[in-house]
């Protein structure tokens, strides 16, 4: 059975609707607020100068704002796949380019205050003072989080203990062959900010619909569409169980991006 770790974008992705967007659009206005977003794709504008000036724009206190976020769905499939790598013990990691403290809150009121603390979010930094977003970035990308970083991270990790487990062999001069363990990192995203993670995942979920589908299927980049955590915990399973390979979802992957559509 291979060693899985999880990491999953968090808005679009894990809540149906951009909570980060609904929060600035409250500001600036969702007509300017996508203006920008083009300037952003047309690299006149970074990511992470229009997070300054859309951030600086929200004028609410914190409850405020989750007042404003408290109606956006969980992906319907997202508890039970959320339980199955609990049960197993698989790592799971929410990368995002939105706010700690929103994304934290949004998932207690899911998974109780409790279990919420003990999930790992990897975001940007929000704190809310007299009205004022004030934001710190977890990294000096332009796109204020450069979501691939972990994924090296835990790919370099693995690779560490696959070399100081041969070397423990070595010294305990163990003849018999042992299979190399396999690796597999599993994101799941529906953006363009995914898109770094995207390239660096061995199984890609792109939310059908989203950019991050859009552009895997123009560059040609593997993936697997998904409308539901159930089919990424489906997935996990059939790994675990044997009942899928990795060389079929690669074969799966690498179909879906050919297709003509």
């Amino acid at each position: 059975m291979p060693r899985i770790e999880v990491f999953s974008d968090f808005d679009g992705t894990i809540s149906m609707e951009d909570t980060g967007c609904i929060l600035i659009d409250s500001g600036i206005g969702e007509e300017t607020r996508k203006a920008m977003d083009v300037q952003v794709l047309n690299h006149e504008l970074t990511f992470l100068d229009a997070m300054d000036i859309w951030w600086s724009s929200v004028n609410l206190t914190f409850e405020e704002g989750l007042e404003l976020v408290r109606e956006v769905e969980l992906d319907p499939g997202f508890l039970k796949f959320y339980a199955h790598v609990q049960t197993h013990k698989i790592p799971f990691s929410i990368v995002s380019c939105g706010l700690d403290i929103i994304i934290e809150k949004y998932m207690s009121w899911y998974l109780g205050e409790e279990e919420a603390k003990k999930l790992v979010i990897l975001a940007n930094y929000g704190k809310v003072v007299d009205k004022k977003w004030l934001v710190s970035y977890r990294d000096e990308t332009p796109h204020s989080h450069d979501k691939s970083v972990c994924i090296k991270e835990s790919k370099e990790q693995f690779k560490k203990e696959m070399v100081e487990q041969q070397k423990q062999r070595e010294l305990a001069k163990e003849t018999k062959q042992e299979q190399a363990e396999e690796h597999v990192i599993v994101f799941c995203g529906d953006g363009i900010s995914d898109l770094s993670a995207a390239r660096e995942a061995d199984v890609l979920f792109a939310r059908k619909g989203r950019n991050l589908e859009k552009y895997c299927r123009i560059h040609k980049i593997p993936f697997t569409p998904f409308d539901s955590f159930d089919q990424v915990r489906e997935l996990i399973q059939g790994l675990q169980d044997g009942s899928l390979t990795m060389t079929e979802v690669r074969r799966r992957q690498q179909q879906e991006c050919e297709k003509e559509v």
